[in-house]
């Protein structure tokens, strides 16, 4: 070997070695670019919650390349519906379902839409209005942010319906009766119509109905299929209502996990929950039909409220809702302004 060559070969081993160690400290954060995140939710694995909610987690995979694995947790495994906020708040959970009426004092502004029966009916355009409101409205944004977390998607709910074992063929037939529903502005719509309001978790009411604590369920149709209550009774009635209830569901992150996630897995997350919203709507009406189709087969009797009945009804009810919202909202966020921007933007919106 010359001396030459012995010259190269010393120069060279440091940079080979430099390399080698490189490689070796880059192989941890490789490996921790891979982000597993626990996502809670009170929904069954069935129905349009938890087929989205699979679908949120198959879509980030596939869209990171494996990186983002989202492990879901059904039924509350991981934590209740009403545990999510704060659960979420503390890192129990990175993701988490949150249905807005379960938190009115929390998130009051996200209640802004709830006071008002009468809005879009097709749910692309429920989904487009809450996220416009949302790009234009940085209250909402701060409300999450004071509870650790950042928005990922907006879940929008189908057509509304009340059904019971009793012979219920028109809003008017509801007087008297004792209606389970969600609370909130629902509690206040179904008091207008004469109900008793009595408040049920989701998974409860099919035992309340069968033993006759409560006479009817208020709630989207597809979640009235989720929780088979059409099988109760021999003549089961479901009014179908083609109105905007204004409550939303959202599906949020722990700010902390967010933030460790790389640039570029933030904006996948954040563009698949867009796409989630998009999805979803556009599932709606069709399992609303196949779900309709099968309570009816199974001898469901499905009645749809002629929408004049829905806009005296709202009419009812539309000014006393808006003095609630605003009473309970003074100085949680919101305000006339907000208030007003809500029902002028649902007006774009209307079908």
């Amino acid at each position: 070997m010359t001396i030459a060559h012995c010259h190269l070969r010393c120069r060279l081993l440091p940079l080979v070695f430099a390399l080698l160690l490189q490689g070796v400290l880059l192989l941890p954060a490789m490996a921790a670019d891979n982000r597993q995140l626990r996502f809670t939710t009170y929904n069954p694995p069935r129905g349009m919650e938890g087929q989205m909610a699979t679908w949120l987690a198959d879509e980030a995979k596939k869209r990171s390349n494996g990186q983002i694995d989202i492990q879901v947790y059904f039924g509350g495994s991981l934590l209740n519906a009403r545990e999510t906020l704060n659960g979420v708040k503390a890192g129990l959970a990175d993701l988490g379902f949150l249905f807005v009426p379960y938190y009115p004092k929390e998130l009051s502004a996200w209640t802004v839409a709830e006071p008002f029966i009468i809005g879009p009916v097709a749910p692309e355009k429920r989904a487009a209005f809450f996220w416009e409101l949302y790009d234009g409205s940085p209250e909402l944004e701060h409300v999450l942010s004071q509870w650790n977390q950042k928005l990922v998607s907006i879940h929008v709910f189908g057509q509304h319906s009340v059904g019971s074992p009793k012979p219920i063929k028109s809003l008017a037939d509801l007087k008297g009766l004792r209606v389970r529903c969600a609370g909130g502005y629902d509690a206040l719509h179904m008091s207008a119509l004469g109900a008793q309001i009595v408040f049920f978790k989701g998974a409860e009411v099919y035992s309340a109905m069968q033993k006759g604590a409560i006479d009817a369920n208020y709630t989207p149709i597809t979640s009235y299929y989720k929780y088979k209550l059409y099988e109760i009774g021999d003549n089961h009635h479901l009014l179908s209502i083609p109105q905007f209830t204004g409550a939303a569901g959202l599906i949020t992150i722990n700010q902390h996990s967010f933030d460790k996630l790389s640039a570029d897995q933030q904006q996948i997350l954040l563009e698949t929950g867009r796409t989630y919203s998009a999805v979803e709507s556009s599932m709606i009406v069709g399992l609303e039909k196949e779900y309709a189709a099968k309570m009816t087969n199974a001898g469901l009797s499905l009645i749809n409220v002629p929408k004049d009945q829905v806009l005296a009804w709202a009419k009812d009810c539309r000014e006393e809702s808006k003095a609630k919202w605003l009473e309970k909202t003074q100085g949680k966020g919101g305000g006339k302004d907000f208030l007003a921007k809500a029902e002028a933007l649902l007006k774009k919106y209307q079908d």
